[in-house]
């Protein structure tokens, strides 16, 4: 047993050791190595396309208008070029859409404010192939109320559409679109049976949100200062705390990137990467076109891709995800032996290190 401990403890040292010079996270240098380039310009009806959703499995991009209508145009991510599909919301001809999100299984979910910003939003679903809408829902709210953000995940064996609204009613609200046809209120969701109101937590104006697989929400708001955001924060699953922040100026997009989040700013053409465990800022980008109003960016594929608002789509090299690595067990016949156990005890001491690593950013 003594040469066992002496093993344990030879082993713990030098793993813990490593741990002082180790401050990457699983692969930091993928996400601190991205290059963007432009991917298209086009013309549409105004400048102004505020709305950018992608599809993750990187096919699709779409592009909602501030002005001149509520319609969606939907672009190859091939080349940036408009597929000749579009999609326009019929109940109100005045009203804009500026939240636009999609999912694995080729839906597009778009939040649509209503020509005069006032006393409800709706959501409409459609199918990719077509543009064509599936189901559209109208929720009512008192007062001065836009949509800012929408994000489809698949969590468990649900599928749930996150929408974000803004103004004076500043929201988040989940529904159950497992059924596209019949999309659900989420009431086990939020602090109002489903919702929350963001104000409640501090936030004055909500832009884009982006849910990761545990079901983290990540928002990019103002609490403070800025024309559209001061600071991206970490929501908890059911939205009713945020659990991690950080300044952002100007942020307004949000996505998810493997086990890192990013956030685009409105003014600066900036793209910042964070840790999603504690907001820690891996990497910022400064785009080079100092005149981009980057309205928001998402994964599609293995890219990522970014909206600018004057009239022009953005996208990043490639990001080489690694696959989750699965750990073998140890076996009891190779713990009964004190060799066996030593490894057993490196191996505890390596995931030691790994927590401290994950930590230091």
């Amino acid at each position: 047993m003594k040469k066992f401990a002496k093993l344990i403890a030879a082993a713990t040292a030098v793993v813990m050791s490593l741990a002082c010079a180790v401050s990457a996270g699983t692969y930091d240098d993928v996400v601190s190595g991205i290059k963007f380039t432009e991917l298209s310009s086009f013309t549409v009806p105004q400048t102004e396309m505020r709305g950018f959703g992608v599809d993750p499995n990187g096919k699709y991009l779409y592009g909602g208008l501030l002005q001149n209508g509520p319609t969606v145009y939907q672009f190859n991510t091939a080349d940036g070029k408009q597929t000749g599909t579009s999609y326009t919301f019929k109940t109100e001809s005045g009203a804009y859409i500026k939240a636009i999100g999609a999912d694995d299984r080729g839906y597009v979910y778009m939040g649509i404010a209503n020509a005069a910003n006032n006393g409800a939003v709706y959501f409409a679903i459609c199918e990719e192939n077509g543009l064509n809408e599936v189901s559209n829902v109208k929720i009512d709210i008192a007062g001065k109320v836009g949509v800012n953000g929408s994000f489809a995940r698949k969590i468990g064996d649900k599928y749930y559409m996150y929408l974000v609204t803004n103004y004076d009613t500043d929201r988040i609200y989940r529904y159950d679109v497992t059924d596209v046809k019949n999309p659900v209120l989420d009431t086990t969701f939020g602090n109002n049976a489903g919702y929350t109101d963001l104000a409640a937590l501090g936030i004055n104006d909500a832009n884009n949100v982006a849910v990761a697989d545990d079901g983290s929400i990540f928002l990019a708001t103002k609490m403070a200062g800025g024309s559209k955001g001061d600071t991206f924060v970490k929501l908890d699953s059911n939205a009713k705390a945020i659990t991690n922040k950080n300044d952002a100026t100007e942020c307004y997009g949000a996505a998810i990137i493997g086990e890192y989040v990013a956030t685009s700013s409105y003014k600066g053409a900036k793209i910042m990467v964070f840790n999603q465990s504690d907001l820690s800022l891996v990497k910022e980008y400064t785009y080079s076109d100092a005149n981009a109003v980057l309205c928001n960016l998402g994964m599609g594929g293995d890219k990522l891709y970014v909206g600018d608002q004057n009239s022009k789509l953005v996208v990043s090299t490639a990001i080489a995800i690694p696959e989750p690595v699965v750990e073998t067990p140890v076996t009891d016949s190779a713990a009964t032996s004190d060799a066996g156990l030593a490894v057993a005890a490196l191996m505890l001491a390596a995931g030691a290190c790994f927590v401290v690593a994950r930590k230091k950013h």
